[in-house]
C-alpha cells in the first residue's frame, strides 16, 4: 500500500479543519431527519460537536448528545485520517514528511528506534534525510489500530540499499505514534518503530530458509523431547510421591495399631500383676487368720490340761 492511499491532498492543519467542520444539513441527511424545505417548521437545531474530555479528538469529535449514528462516521473519519498520516509519514518525499513533522508532531517530539533515541523535529528531518539517502524503496503500510490516543502502525520496510540496489529485503515493524491534546488540536509527541529480530531474519533469503526448515523444526522437536521427558519425569515423580504417601500413611497406621496394642497388653499384665497381688494378700491374710486361730486353740487347750492337773493334785492332797 503505497503513499497515496486515502490522500486529502495537502497536509496543513487548516486543509484538515477544514474538512472536520460538518453542518448541521450534513447531520440531517446521515440521520435522516427531514430538512427545513421538506417540512413547514424547522427542524430542533443540532448541538455542536464538542470533544470528551480526556480523549484525543482528531477529525470527528464524538459527543454523547448526538445521535448514535454519529459514531460509526467518526471513527471512519478518524481512521482515514490516521491512515493519511501514516501514508504521508512513510513517504520518501520530504516535503511530504516535513509538512507532517510541522503540522502534526510537537517541537520536542521523540522518534525511537531501535538503534537510536531522537527529541526534537528537526533532528527527526535528519535522521529521516539519512535513512532516505541509504535505502531507495519506500515501506509498505498493512494495518492500522487507534484508540484515539494511540496508533499503531504494522508495515512492512523494504529494505533495498542505493548502493546494492539488487538487494532487496522485506522486514516486517511496527510504528507506534502516541498523540495528545493541544490548543490547535491533536499533537505526535512519540514515534517508536519496532523491528523484531525473528522478522529479520525470515527476511534474508538463505537464512530465513534454513530458520524456517531447519532451526524452528529442530527446536520444536527437541522441546517436545524435553517436554516428554519432563511429563515423564512429573509422572513418575508423582507415582513415587504418592507410593511415599502410602508407605507413611501404612506406617502410621502400624505404629498407631502396635501402640494401641501394646498399650491393651500393658494394661491388661498390670491387670493381672493387681489380681495376682490381690489373691496373694487375700491368701496371707487367710493363713495369717489361721495360725492365730490354731495358737488361740493351743493356747486354750494348755491353760485347760493346766487345770486339770491342778485339780488333780488337789485331790490326792
Amino acid at each position: 500500500m503505497g503513499s497515496s492511499d486515502h490522500s486529502y491532498g495537502s497536509s496543513s492543519r487548516s486543509s484538515v479543519s477544514e474538512m472536520s467542520n460538518i453542518s448541521s444539513n450534513n447531520h440531517d441527511v446521515v440521520t435522516g431527519t427531514p430538512s427545513s424545505s421538506s417540512t413547514t417548521s424547522p427542524p430542533p437545531p443540532v448541538p455542536a460537536p464538542v470533544p470528551v474530555p480526556g480523549t484525543v479528538s482528531l477529525l470527528l469529535p464524538y459527543d454523547e448528545e448526538l445521535d448514535d449514528d454519529w459514531t460509526p462516521i467518526v471513527q471512519d473519519k478518524n481512521m482515514e485520517f490516521i491512515w493519511w498520516i501514516a501514508n504521508r509519514l512513510t513517504s520518501y518525499d520530504e516535503e511530504m514528511h516535513k509538512e507532517i513533522l510541522d503540522d502534526f508532531f510537537t517541537a520536542d517530539a521523540t522518534y525511537i528506534h531501535p538503534a537510536l533515541t531522537i527529541v526534537g523535529r528537526y533532528n527527526i528531518r535528519k535522521v529521516f534525510r539519512v535513512w532516505t539517502s541509504l535505502n531507495k524503496d519506500e515501506p509498505e503500510v498493512t494495518n492500522i489500530v487507534f484508540d484515539g490516543h494511540t496508533a499503531i502502525i504494522s508495515l512492512v520496510q523494504n529494505m533495498r540499499p542505493r548502493l546494492f540496489p539488487l538487494i532487496h529485503l522485506q522486514i516486517p515493524a511496527t510504528t507506534t505514534l502516541l498523540f495528545q491534546d493541544s490548543p490547535i488540536g491533536p499533537m505526535i509527541y512519540s514515534q517508536q518503530d519496532s523491528w523484531t529480530l525473528e522478522g529479520i531474519v525470515q527476511s534474508m533469503p538463505l537464512l530465513g530458509w534454513w530458520y524456517d526448515n531447519v532451526v524452528r523444526n529442530l527446536l520444536g522437536a527437541v522441546l517436545t523431547s524435553a517436554g516428554g521427558f519432563l511429563h515423564t519425569a512429573n509422572q513418575t515423580t508423582g507415582y513415587l510421591q504418592f507410593r511415599a504417601e502410602e508407605v507413611q500413611k501404612l506406617s502410621t497406621e502400624i505404629i498407631e495399631k502396635s501402640s494401641a496394642e501394646i498399650q491393651q497388653r500393658s494394661r491388661d499384665m498390670t491387670l493381672r500383676a493387681q489380681t495376682i497381688v490381690d489373691q496373694a494378700k487375700v491368701t496371707v491374710e487367710q493363713r495369717v487368720a489361721t495360725a492365730r486361730e490354731e495358737v488361740e486353740r493351743m493356747r486354750q487347750m494348755m491353760r485347760s490340761q493346766a487345770n486339770v492337773k491342778a485339780i488333780t493334785g488337789s485331790e490326792k492332797a
